[in-house]
């Protein structure tokens, strides 16, 4: 059984700023604290700056914490009685070594000698203090603006007993030990937020979007907060000092030129009092308004890529597994889930796309997706959308005839599958279509619903061959009724959301379903339209049920004009919610899924219910009566004409 060694009292070397944090987490958590710094006004500067964080924190206990720190220049006064030694002196490796040298002559044969090496390893530093079995890394990430995790990092020759006991002494600090099986240069978390960060710079620097946009769409998707939000309050000149530093130890990482003309302007974060955003003053911290409708301005899987390319690597090389990466991305970075199950989200054949875009882009290696992610595709684990991938995940698929339904964790993907036809709405995709809905409804475990087209189209409306068989009007009512009519009581009484992902176009009938959606996401290329009237038919779902979802003047330009319209008139007029760009359709329509599903599923289907309600009162029998209306005008000379004219690809002869 490993052996957890006693700790009570705690020497801190170095009294900068993380040798600063670090007594006060100590002292907080109820350690007797021995500051030291050979520079005996720093050492002051520093006691002076702990008290009036801890006045100004507001802390009922502010001077019994105070109380427990002591500050001297004498090494072997801070020493002699120390159970854990600290060496707080990042950036330097000869700083360390000195730290861990003096620590090894003086401290007791069994004290734990805690060593932050930054951008360099325990190994280059372990072998400073004559027993190297002593030795732990306690690496205190510099882009965490809040100490909420500490890397505790095992060495080639640190003992079972030292690194316990490490672990314990971090965990009991309120922090989350973030435990590193390898040492590799600077860690894990520092590693990852900088390729996240970076990457984000990167795209502002090249003109392709800007910092607010940035920050409103990684906000968007759960992070507490953005790129250059995180960047300005850690301090420009920590990331590019972290990211050269790393990049001296070998490591493939540019350091972006927006990124050094603000440190060398003096514009690096909050401290400097402007950054990539301004502050009222020099230290003195506001959050940035940052503008929520910028939100889908920005693709934020370039950033996710190029982290989850880093903790590809991170796996490769033994640092930390899985589980353990995922938990320290959420506690040290505060992200909502770890990065892992976003990878597996956007899907990792997906990221594996965005990096090789950027490399073609860029020529920089440091692009090349690991051998780990093209695996992962090549096996076809890739994430919700295939049920493995870094995590393994409930997945179901079926086949209604020519609809496709997936079940990912809590969300059904319903995708209309003739893409050959652009996805034209006949008899068997009705049914399908219905049959698919059907299935999601029954399913406890689906909480939402994504209903997309496959290929280069949503839904180019209903099989104009099929409407041209029906011979008489009895024929054709039946038909309608059967097909259409079912699965528009189907989708309305679904009591689940239902997103509708638009990619191309979505035309007659593919229009009516995206307003039958309760949400809706297009991208820019998509078009819309209600054609009916131009081949001598009437759109029923739109000019009944769709006035609950726009008002009558668009309604009837579109329902009398039959006029293609961009998505971007779309979204104004209330067919779609969002307009994104074609990268990112499927992931608003996965984000608004998963938003919906984590409402509670009896509160959103009494919402539905009351909903459909309304309609039923209302409009109920005006769409029984648009039913017979069409049925009765698809067998007309007139709408012969119309359809033949469409297939034929010519205008239409009226009489």
């Amino acid at each position: 059984m490993t052996t957890v060694e006693r700790v009570e009292r705690v020497a801190v070397l170095g009294a900068g700023s993380t040798g600063r944090e670090v007594a006060r987490a100590f002292a907080a958590a109820g350690y007797e604290v021995t500051l030291h710094d050979a520079d005996g006004t720093a050492l002051s500067a520093a006691a002076g700056r702990i008290g009036s964080d801890l006045r100004e924190s507001g802390v009922g206990n502010a001077e019994a914490v105070l109380g427990r720190i002591g500050t001297t220049i004498d090494a072997d006064a801070a020493l002699a009685d120390a159970d854990l030694v600290v060496a707080a002196v990042t950036g330097d490796p000869d700083s360390g070594r000195d730290a861990l040298a003096t620590a090894g002559a003086i401290a007791p044969e069994r004290v734990v000698l805690a060593v932050d090496a930054g951008a360099h390893t325990v190994d280059d530093l372990a072998a400073a203090a004559d027993r190297p079995e002593r030795v732990v890394g306690t690496r205190f990430p510099a882009l965490l603006d809040r100490t909420t995790a500490v890397e505790v990092v095992r060495g080639t020759h640190t003992a079972d007993g030292t690194f316990e006991t490490a672990r314990e002494v971090v965990g009991s600090l309120g922090a989350t030990p973030v435990v590193l099986d390898r040492d590799v240069p600077g860690g894990l978390l520092d590693r990852i937020a900088l390729r996240f960060v970076l990457e984000a710079v990167r795209g502002v620097d090249a003109g392709e979007t800007e910092v607010g946009a940035v920050d409103a769409a990684v906000r968007r998707v759960g992070l507490p907060t953005g790129p250059f939000e995180a960047l300005d309050r850690v301090g420009l000149d920590v990331a590019a000092g972290t990211a050269r530093s790393l990049r001296e130890r070998g490591v493939d990482l540019h350091v972006p030129d927006l990124l050094t003309r603000k440190v060398d302007a003096g514009q690096a974060g909050v401290a400097d009092g402007s950054g990539f955003y301004d502050y009222p003053g020099p230290g003195e911290y506001a959050r940035p308004d940052v503008p929520r409708e910028r939100r889908y301005e920005f693709d934020p899987k370039a950033t996710f890529a190029a982290a989850a390319n880093e903790a590809a690597w991170l796996l490769a090389e033994g640092v930390s597994t899985v589980a353990g990466l995922d938990e320290a991305t959420r506690a040290g970075l505060g992200w909502p889930r770890g990065l892992l199950a976003f990878a597996d989200e956007y899907g990792v054949d997906r990221l594996v796309e965005v990096l090789e875009r950027l490399g073609e882009r860029s020529g920089w290696a440091e692009y090349d997706p690991h051998p780990r992610l093209r695996g992962m595709v090549e096996a076809g684990e890739v994430g919700l959308a295939g049920g493995t991938g870094f995590h393994e995940h409930g997945y179901e698929r079926e086949r209604f005839g020519t609809v496709r339904y997936e079940r990912r964790e809590r969300v059904a993907w319903i995708t209309l599958d003739r893409p050959d036809r652009l996805n034209a709405l006949d008899s068997e995709s009705w049914a399908g279509l219905e049959a698919a809905l059907s299935r999601a409804a029954s399913d406890d475990a689906v909480r939402a619903t994504v209903l997309q087209g496959e290929g280069r189209a949503f839904c180019a409306g209903d099989d104009i061959g099929e409407i041209l068989s029906w011979e008489t009007v009895e024929e054709a009512d039946e038909a309608l009724r059967a097909t259409l009519g079912a699965t528009v009581a189907t989708m309305r009484d679904h009591p689940k959301p239902v997103v509708a992902a638009v990619d191309g176009v979505a035309n007659g009938g593919g229009c009516e379903l995206v307003l039958l959606s309760d949400l809706a996401v297009a991208s820019p290329e998509s078009e819309f339209a209600l054609p009916e009237a131009r081949i001598g038919a009437l759109p029923p779902i739109a000019l009944t049920y769709g006035r609950t979802s726009l008002g009558k003047k668009a309604l009837l330009e579109l329902a009398l004009t039959g006029e293609q319209f961009p998505a971007s008139e779309a979204e104004s007029m209330g067919v779609v919610n969002h307009v994104v760009d074609r990268e990112q359709v499927e992931d608003v329509a996965r984000e608004l899924a998963r938003s919906t599903a984590s409402s509670g599923p009896e509160s959103v289907a009494a919402i539905k219910d009351l909903w459909a309600s309304m309609e039923d009162d209302l409009l109920d029998r005006w769409f029984d009566e648009a039913m017979a209306e069409l049925a009765e005008r698809v067998a007309t000379e007139e709408a012969e004409e119309g359809l033949s004219a469409f297939l034929e690809k010519r205008s239409a002869e009226w009489e």
